[in-house]
């Protein structure tokens, strides 16, 4: 056993003694390794190796069907569509297993309803100042239609799926972008037919610098913009419907969750109006929001660090669904809770969790959620359902990967 297998089993083993068995279900396969929002917010610090389960990557789309515009905006949110529960989702990863010294990257079908894996496909990587960048992707609304693309760089993949899901091609998308400066913000439309992107010109604090989201029209290479000169980025970038993008704004003139209207030419990016956006958690991190197609709800998570005494809290994760306008809990979707997590910023430590939990992919129809909160998994409604798709840290050599949707 070597000293990463040692370590697993040990902390697992600590865990297993602390974790409330009705409230945890078995660990899947962790996510890809953290990674940081250049001058913004870090992405995830390191998380314990035995249960962190989630963070920030994706590059997850809000696929729905098509909206009214205006995007109707309601107080009471309407009643959940029944079924609607995609039949594939794709996992992406990364895996030192037969790559030598550079990492291989891999995007694997799996059927929906069993979790079992139906295809698989090789992801070119980029080098980028000596390593490589975490790998994202985003689902169109059609079950079929998938980009694939790897964070602050220019390479991205259209992916599609057979009808059967077992077979997968990989096409190279030829636009002329601007790699996206940060994380996951990046995202395909539900149509499929429009790209949504986070972009940044000039140097960050020049006086000529801006920031904004660039929508591309895959077919004509058309380009519309929505920018801003006011400190700050956009981040999470993400489609509800097909007529407005869902993102994360954090800079000056506050921070959260706002919706734009890219059914124009463009425009000022902090146009966009304000969403229900989850609380901070005490590291700063927001955690990711998926609004759903009629703009009338927002699915996103929580964790809660309450003191037990003794240098140890109690730790709970919550997926919720909030009313977009109000902020008002509509529901609690799933509970995690864990007791005698030690205090502190360091390794399996209460403040390594608080990232540990966030939604990944929203289903374009009723409730369905890839969420990753300590397991990896879907929730239809208020029902979890665990889902494999990772290989473990002393598999692949990469730890805390759960980038995945559908």
């Amino acid at each position: 056993m070597n000293q990463l297998e040692e370590r697993l089993s040990r902390g697992m083993k600590t865990y297993s003694q602390r974790v409330q068995p009705e409230s945890l279900l078995p660990l899947r396969e962790p996510r890809v390794r953290a990674r940081r929002r250049p001058g913004v917010v870090r992405w995830l610090a390191p998380a314990t190796a035995a249960l962190a389960v989630a963070g920030v990557i994706a590059g997850v789309s809000l696929a729905g069907q098509h909206a009214a515009r205006p995007l109707p905006r309601r107080a009471t949110p309407a009643a959940p569509v029944v079924g609607g529960m995609p039949k594939f989702y794709v996992t992406i990863f990364e895996t030192y297993a037969g790559g030598g010294g550079n990492p291989i990257c891999k995007a694997v079908v799996h059927d929906s309803a069993t979790g079992a894996a139906l295809a698989s496909v090789r992801v070119p990587l980029v080098e980028v100042q000596g390593g490589f960048n975490g790998p994202g992707i985003s689902a169109a609304g059609n079950d079929r239609t998938f980009v694939v693309y790897e964070t602050g760089t220019t390479s991205i993949f259209l992916l599609r799926i057979a009808a059967d899901g077992r077979s997968v091609t990989l096409t190279r998308l030829r636009i002329g972008v601007q790699a996206p400066e940060g994380g996951n913000s990046l995202a395909l439309s539900p149509d499929g037919k429009q790209l949504a992107l986070q972009v940044q010109n000039g140097r960050p604090g020049a006086s000529n610098a801006s920031t904004g989201i660039r929508v591309i029209t895959l077919a004509t290479g058309a380009v519309r913009n929505w920018t801003t000169s006011i400190g700050g980025a956009p981040f999470d970038v993400s489609w509800a419907g097909s007529a407005h993008v869902a993102f994360l704004w954090q800079g000056r003139h506050g921070g959260g969750y706002r919706l734009l209207d890219v059914a124009g030419p463009g425009g000022d990016l902090l146009a966009a109006t304000p969403i229900a956006s989850p609380r901070p958690e005490p590291t700063d991190f927001t955690p990711a929001a998926l609004a759903t197609a009629d703009g009338r709800t927002v699915i996103t998570s929580t964790v809660q660090n309450i003191p037990e005494g003794h240098g140890n809290d109690t730790v709970v994760a919550k997926v919720i669904e909030l009313d977009a306008d109000t902020g008002k809990l509509l529901r609690v979707l799933r509970t995690v809770t864990l007791h005698g997590v030690p205090t502190g910023q360091g390794q399996n430590s209460a403040l390594s969790l608080d990232q540990e939990c966030n939604v990944r992919s929203l289903a374009p129809r009723g409730v369905h959620v890839l969420v990753a909160c300590f397991a990896f998994g879907r929730l239809d409604g208020n029902v979890f359902t665990p889902l494999p798709g990772f290989p473990s840290p002393s598999q692949s050599g990469v730890t805390q990967q759960t980038t995945a949707a559908w």
